[in-house]
């Protein structure tokens, strides 16, 4: 198998990956060799993804192209016998579909500095949005990189089924592939947006397409998660065995996160003045950050077995929140070092955190998925507490903005205790708690305008 034929393969793709976190570095570092040197270094860099992900893909075309029954996927769900059209329908809904989807998103990459909405801004703009956008692309494929290409694809296993034991129309639908990919695309162009922090007219063309194109993206692929929902007994297992299940609810929650707080908060805080009482709401960010982190995830964890019975969700839940504090804690760092671009850089970081931080200890634990309901009302509340308490700022009304929004908070809690899969209930309608927050505070701002202007 490609595996054991190419052992170096994945390695080498790991590296470039890791080398797409930090393009402009790259870019720069390249600039201190002689030009042929230079542009070689960038080509390669750019390029060596795409060329070892096609390599990857070919291969699997081959094998099935051949009936290459020494493929645990080939062996599984076709058998040997004579190549079939219909087989290829495997490239998409089995093992291939993590490769024609990561090959798709890094063509993308390279191509993003073309995209129509950011063709009149400058081309240092251009080249930043298309930095941004390989940065995120390479970390959503790094964080999953273990269940995207699992060992048992690439390499020959001890022991092949006599004949086929499984469906030879894959464990995935076509159209959840597609949707899975299509999402993770629009999200990088939001995270483009909203780490970006000059703005001009490309961007914010960019910005009101992206989220156009996300708010038809959103709602299909929660129906069609809500459609793979399993018992309560059963759904985490599998996330612990397989994972492909879990990681598409991190990237759901990057979507979420980023389309409906992070992008939107670039223009909210804008809106804010000085900051006069800005410690303490950081502070009170921190704390309630802390705290509900751990009353929340620990009550969704104890739903399901094997801690629905005595203190073990305890331990699990102190380690998870242990896990964020950790990352918020290093995060909040990062605005001394010149990461402060934002209006409230130290608030940004906690965001990002509560964005991305849970997929990052998927990678140590299948329990991180239980963080986040926790982390949605989270981001939920980071918009809207600056406006309570900074005090040079009007705070908007408690009826129109705070009480709807607790009562949405509680409203989704009672409905998801009240089914047989609490964490995925709320996940299906927590949604709305991020989405009620951001356009509440600028319904808020409208309002202020519309008064200094009268």
């Amino acid at each position: 198998m490609l595996g054991d034929a190419a052992p170096l393969l994945f390695p080498i793709l790991l590296l470039f990956l890791i080398g797409w976190l930090l393009p402009s570095k790259i870019e720069s570092y390249s600039q201190k060799f002689s030009e042929s040197v230079g542009k070689a270094i960038v080509k390669t860099y750019r390029f060596g993804p795409l060329a070892v992900v096609a390599v990857m893909l070919l291969n699997r075309i081959k094998t099935i192209l051949q009936r290459d029954i020494s493929y645990l996927e080939i062996a599984q769900k076709l058998g040997p016998g004579e190549f079939e059209f219909s087989d290829l329908r495997l490239l998409i809904t089995g093992d291939g579909s993590s490769e024609i989807v990561l090959l798709g998103l890094i063509s993308f990459a390279l191509l993003s500095h073309k995209l129509p909405s950011i063709q009149a801004s400058s081309s240092e703009l251009r080249r930043l949005v298309q930095f941004r956008i390989m940065s995120y692309i390479s970390f959503c494929t790094l964080v999953s990189y273990w269940i995207l290409f699992p060992e048992s694809s690439y390499y020959s296993p001890e022991s092949l089924p006599l004949e086929t034991v499984n469906s030879p129309n894959g464990e995935y639908s076509w159209i959840f592939v597609i949707m899975t990919g299509a999402m993770i695309l629009v999200s990088s162009e939001l995270f483009a947006v909203t780490t970006i922090p000059q703005t001009d007219k490309g961007l914010l063309t960019l910005s009101k397409r992206t989220k156009l194109k996300m708010y038809f993206i959103l709602p299909v692929m929660i129906y069609l998660l809500s459609n793979s929902i399993q018992s309560t007994n059963s759904w985490w297992i599998n996330i612990s065995q397989d994972g492909s299940f879990a990681m598409v609810l991190f990237f759901l929650s990057h979507s979420i996160g980023l389309v409906f707080i992070s992008v939107p908060a670039k223009s909210i805080e804008a809106n804010l003045q000085h900051g006069e009482g800005r410690s303490k709401s950081l502070t009170f960010q921190l704390l309630i950050n802390c705290i509900l982190l751990f009353i929340i995830t620990a009550y969704y964890l104890r739903s399901v077995e094997p801690f629905n019975q005595g203190n073990g969700y305890l331990l699990q839940t102190t380690w998870l929140v242990i896990g964020m504090v950790i990352c918020m804690a290093i995060t909040l760092m990062l605005p001394n070092f010149g990461f402060d671009g934002a209006a409230r850089p130290e608030l940004w970081w906690l965001r990002m955190s509560l964005i991305f931080a849970p997929s990052i200890i998927f990678a140590i634990t299948p329990f991180a998925v239980f963080l986040l309901p926790a982390s949605w009302i989270l981001l939920a509340i980071s918009i809207i507490q600056p406006w309570y308490l900074e005090k040079d700022v009007k705070s908007p009304s408690i009826f129109t903005t705070l009480f709807p929004l607790i009562g949405l908070i509680i409203g989704t809690f009672i409905f998801s205790i009240s089914t047989d899969w609490p964490i995925m209930s709320f996940l299906i309608t927590g949604w709305l708690l991020v989405l009620f927050s951001s356009k509440s505070i600028e319904f808020h701002i409208k309002q202020l305008k519309s008064g200094q202007i009268a």
